[in-house]
């Protein structure tokens, strides 16, 4: 009996490992449907790099990617590089990298746990938080598509196991450096919680990594550390670096006013009232403190369509009273230890990536989150089950539990498979995948203007009809290459072959023989009527509303109806 209570916590282990590829794995690349335009970004300057060594500017193996008003962390495009001549240039290529580290996290975290709490208790502890994150919406969601936050959070928790076992051998801190480095430049919000964490780490155990048994492999790993963030380090103060931080940073001057300033205000009691430090300030406790509230985490969630799944928070509700329970505990009892030291170090750092950014509760900038606060609610659970003296009731507890996932896993189904693919396929930019299988059968001697009044989506074009990367490159200029990180210029209309991305004039361009394909406000009715245009195509979304149309002009009848 002790030897199967011994490998309990490893089959929970694996029955997690087999949720978490279940829940992420299905239908991995159609559902969420369409292709988000920097999920297409991301993955056509992959197949660029692939196939030229440069990004669709023609930047040779950029440090970070250009991309409309932004730039991209580098690490998931480079990811995406090798799977490319093995799946293709597919969605499921695309999102596969985020699939994968989301699985490995189960493991890591489980290990992590279990270094932890080496105690009795610590591998239930490990194997119920393993479960919890495996059934996670919130870890699902970003498991699921395109997010580099999934692979900079493996990478991070991967140097913080990586620094736990090299207290014991030291020659792992060299290795727990290397992690870290590589989470930092994997996605904006590691640039900070994960010096933040390195702080933190080394001030509590610096008397161990100072010891002559230690110091040498911790100045081999700073030193390896340094190397591999020189590129980000060369270009950390140009506007493409800092493009992101700036546009979206409460404290940025260039910003509004921020909540509460009243206009009019003059003078000194002006001064005092709207003071911007203190009113950005204020603002930003207010959005540090949104990501602890249950409220936030249980019932509302992130209002992002492409951020969150319809009808779930970032949790599901009944573990709402695990995590008040679990969160008294880990503050009370100070004789979890590390555990206790790690997980409210996390939850603490955690949110001010996103709290100093103007979007309320945004899951993504906040992923990190996801960890300690699965800690807690797996500690809560396990507390309530050890209150149990009697068998009968620890079996109760365990059936209801277990009817609990199995509800969350059926809830998961309704909401990623069913509702979100119905409601929400135009956030995910549902559609181009068809317009382009339409625009491959047309004349190839006819040129094609796509509307951009609303929405660029060359990208998604390039994606879908594997456009030779030389050609475009050859075709569209952006910037000089010596000013790619520091010119924000923004060149709108591209040329792809015979496509051209741009606004629709209809003085001028119904008068030419070509096609043209735009939205339902772009190409009307009333529209088609007066220009005499021959309809091409109609693409719809998946709850039937008009995606886009491809028409044809008439030039003669045009002529003839004046």
């Amino acid at each position: 009996m002790r030897k199967l209570l011994k490998i309990v916590p490893y089959i929970i282990l694996i029955i997690s490992i087999g949720l978490a590829i279940l829940t992420r794995f299905y239908k991995l690349g159609e559902a969420p449907k369409g292709l988000y335009i920097d999920e297409a970004g991301q993955g056509y300057n992959a197949y660029s790099i692939l196939k030229t060594g440069k990004d669709e500017f023609g930047k040779p193996f950029p440090i970070v990617f250009r991309s409309f008003t932004d730039f991209k962390t580098p690490i998931y495009i480079y990811l995406i590089v090798p799977l490319i001549p093995i799946f293709g240039l597919t969605a499921f290529t695309v999102r596969f990298p985020s699939f994968f580290f989301s699985i490995l996290t189960i493991p890591l975290i489980f290990f992590l746990i279990k270094e932890l709490v080496p105690k009795k208790g610590g591998l239930y502890l490990a194997g119920l938080t393993s479960l919890l994150l495996a059934i996670s919406p919130w870890h699902i969601l970003f498991g699921r598509t395109n997010f580099e936050c999934n692979v900079a959070l493996f990478f991070f928790l991967g140097g913080v196991y990586l620094f736990l076992k090299g207290l014991k051998n030291p020659k792992l801190l060299v290795f727990s450096a290397i992690s870290f480095a590589i989470a930092i430049p994997a996605y904006h919000a590691q640039r900070v919680v994960t010096p933040l964490m390195v702080i933190i780490l080394f001030l509590k155990y610096r008397k161990i990594l100072l010891s002559k048994t230690h110091i040498r492999s911790l100045l081999s790993g700073a030193f390896l550390a340094f190397l591999i963030s020189l590129p980000t380090l060369s270009i950390a103060l140009t506007p493409g670096f800092l493009a992101r931080a700036s546009g979206l940073n409460i404290f940025s001057f260039n910003r509004a006013s921020p909540p509460g300033f009243m206009a009019g205000k003059t003078g000194l009691l002006g001064w005092i009232v709207n003071n911007l430090p203190f009113l950005s300030s204020r603002e930003f406790f207010s959005l540090y403190f949104s990501y602890l509230f249950p409220r936030n985490m249980f019932v509302l969630g992130d209002y992002g369509p492409r951020s969150s799944f319809p009808d779930l928070a970032t949790f599901f509700l009944w573990q709402a009273p695990f995590y008040l329970s679990g969160l008294y505990l880990l503050i009370k009892n100070k004789k979890l230890g590390e555990l206790r030291f790690f997980t409210l170090a996390l939850l603490l750092i955690g949110p001010i990536p996103a709290a100093v950014t103007r979007d309320p509760y945004s899951s993504i900038r906040s992923l990190q989150l996801v960890i300690p606060q699965n800690i807690i609610i797996a500690l809560g659970l396990y507390r309530t089950f050890q209150f149990f003296s009697k068998r009968i009731f620890k079996i109760f507890f365990i059936s209801t539990f277990s009817l609990l996932v199995i509800y969350s896993l059926t809830k998961l189904y309704s909401s990623v498979i069913i509702l979100n693919e119905f409601y929400r396929a135009q956030d995910w930019n549902y559609g181009w995948e068809q317009v382009t299988d339409t625009l491959k059968t047309l004349d190839p001697k006819v040129p094609i203007v796509i509307d951009t009044a609303r929405e660029n989506p060359y990208i998604q074009i390039l994606f879908y009809l594997k456009f030779d990367p030389v050609i475009f490159q050859k075709d569209n200029f952006e910037v000089p290459l010596n000013e790619y990180y520091t010119n924000m210029h923004i060149e709108h209309a591209k040329k792809i072959g015979n496509i051209i991305t741009r606004p629709i004039d209809w003085k001028p361009d119904a008068v030419k023989e070509q096609y043209l394909v735009g939205d339902a406000l772009a190409i009307s009715p009333q529209q088609i009527a007066e220009h005499k245009l021959t309809i091409i195509g109609d693409v719809y979304y998946p709850d039937g509303r008009l995606a886009y149309k491809i028409v044809k002009t008439n030039p003669l009848l045009k002529a003839l109806s004046k």
